[in-house]
């Protein structure tokens, strides 16, 4: 509470010398558009990863073709994954046109993949390229697959044919498994110091059909946006961030912490913290649980956000 009123009293102070205009714009909802992506693209991953050991395994879907290296295990695959006019999971039919996945399998149950999106939609762009290199990939005794992701694994336009190439040694395919070893937090203030997200997708034992699956997305990251002479740091924490297929319009369970640090070309601080709440409702909103700083008049208030 201490934390809370020093902010709104360094606002209050800033916003004294302003117009009433610049006030009025000042005070806003939390902007979802950070986390909206990111949950677009770990539902993806978590997609593609799921389509890649299902292939492996001698699965086949109509939308997907596989190459591989040679029969049994360890073995290496390449797999190309058709996402136009494919129904069962909207959001990546509506972030990349394809995913190329090349995979190292240990065995039937992990993996270490690079993921090569076509295409890829991005709030404010479209990437020709956008790879998401040697990631770990398992499924553990209960049939959830679970995936490591962090920022320094997503690649920008990268060169194809060498991003495709997954070249590791021995110690280095230990600690990219090693990734997936470390307990997720159970703390949203926790979660947004992770700079890495840890993605779990329940098939309910059909892992041919991804129409049923769930996924969970706990961990937390940091953005710096630069315009022209505006900059933000935008940091984000998710915990328990559930997707269910009965609800395309938010996630049905979890929570968001969002927290906003940068000025704007009006000279005015850009201070603010939000903590949002999911619920089943499916009404495309999140319930902001506490919000301090610009984010304050959306107290107790549901906002809206797709994923």
């Amino acid at each position: 509470m201490r934390t809370a009123t020093i902010v709104l009293l360094v606002i209050l102070v800033t916003l004294t010398g302003s117009s009433c205009k610049q006030v009025k714009e000042y005070f806003r909802d939390p902007d979802t558009e950070n986390l909206t992506e990111t949950i677009q693209t770990a539902v993806t991953t978590g997609y593609a990863a799921s389509i890649a050991i299902a292939s492996a395994s001698g699965r086949s879907f109509p939308n997907v073709t596989t190459i591989r290296s040679n029969p049994g295990y360890p073995c290496t695959t390449l797999t190309q994954v058709d996402l136009q006019g494919d129904p069962e999971i909207p959001t990546a039919n509506e972030k990349a046109s394809g995913i190329t996945i090349a995979a190292l399998w240990a065995d039937e149950t992990c993996g270490i993949l690079t993921l090569l999106f076509t295409d890829y939609q991005s709030e404010t762009s479209t990437f020709d390229l956008l790879a998401i290199k040697t990631i770990p990939v398992i499924r553990d005794d209960e049939g959830l697959l679970r995936i490591a992701l962090a920022s320094q694994d997503i690649c920008m336009n990268p060169d194809q044919e060498s991003i495709l190439q997954i070249n590791l040694s021995t110690l280095e395919i230990e600690s990219e498994y090693m990734r997936l070893d470390h307990p997720g937090p159970d703390d949203v203030y926790i979660a947004i110091e992770q700079d890495a997200y840890l993605i779990t997708v329940d098939g309910h034992e059909t892992p041919g059909d991804a129409l049923d699956d769930d996924y969970t997305i706990t961990g937390g990251g940091q953005l710096i946006a630069l315009d022209n002479q505006d900059a933000e740091i935008i940091q984000q924490g998710l915990l328990d961030i559930r997707i269910a297929p009965s609800c395309h319009q938010n996630p049905v369970a979890g929570m968001a912490l969002i927290r906003a640090v940068g000025i704007k070309n009006s000279k005015l601080p850009e201070l603010g913290t939000a903590l949002l709440e999911f619920s089943n409702k499916c009404t495309g909103t999140a319930w902001v649980m506490l919000a301090i700083g610009m984010y304050a008049g959306a107290n107790s208030k549901a906002i809206s956000i797709q994923p």
